[in-house]
């Protein structure tokens, strides 16, 4: 176990040379090695997907790769998120890193209930613009916080049904307000192994509709 969470830092190290702010570094510094920590009686996960997005073209128009890794240490959850996404055929790419911590809720009729906080940043290229004598300026790194919630049950043997939903905001609203609301299934191949497929639909400032592909591993 400590082998594989070797690797996660990478991610932060990079994000913490390439952002503004201390107080916003050492907040998602902190977060992101509280979800990292490694002790007897932890029980974390690794979480890797594909998303393919807009579908409502009827073709993906971006395809975004996702990592999220999830630690519960002292009946408290951490985890830390890193996303990177490149419109299909343009070489712009976004990227984004969030720091998260949340607890589970109570288990009603076989219902698995778990709510978060997040604090972090999205990340990309300014881009300048100018029609007619005047200049737009768009992209740059963007600070935001979230909160969310999910629900999970089981369907039968291995399969899960997890619904969810998110919101997300930019401390400069004007550039990132996002409502988003998921549903998806997990198909469990072994204790340790689970597959998941996921439908996204986020309204607001961005406006998508995703599907998700993944693989997460229990440790």
């Amino acid at each position: 176990m400590s082998a594989v969470r070797a690797r996660y830092p990478v991610p932060f190290i990079m994000f913490v040379s390439t952002t503004k702010g201390n107080y916003m570094k050492y907040t998602l510094a902190a977060l992101a090695a509280a979800s990292l920590m490694s002790t007897a009686a932890n029980a974390g996960t690794l979480t890797g997907e594909v998303r393919l997005g807009d579908l409502r073209s009827g073709k993906a128009d971006t395809t975004e790769y996702r990592v999220e890794a999830w630690e519960s240490v002292a009946g408290a959850n951490f985890g830390a998120e890193l996303q990177v996404r490149q419109a299909n055929g343009q070489g712009a790419v976004k990227s984004l890193i969030s720091g998260k911590a949340g607890l589970n809720g109570p288990e009603v009729a076989g219902i698995k209930t778990a709510a978060y906080v997040e604090l972090g940043e999205s990340l990309s290229q300014k881009v300048s613009t100018t029609v007619a004598g005047r200049t737009t300026v768009t992209g740059g790194n963007n600070t935001f916080w979230g909160a969310a919630v999910k629900a999970e049950r089981n369907l039968y043997g291995p399969v899960n049904v997890v619904v969810g939903y998110r919101h997300r905001e930019g401390f400069n609203a004007a550039r990132m307000n996002e409502e988003r609301l998921s549903g998806g299934v997990s198909v469990a191949l072994n204790d340790a192994t689970a597959l998941g497929a996921t439908y996204y639909r986020t309204r607001g400032t961005t406006n998508s509709d995703v599907v998700g592909l993944g693989l997460t591993r229990k440790f």
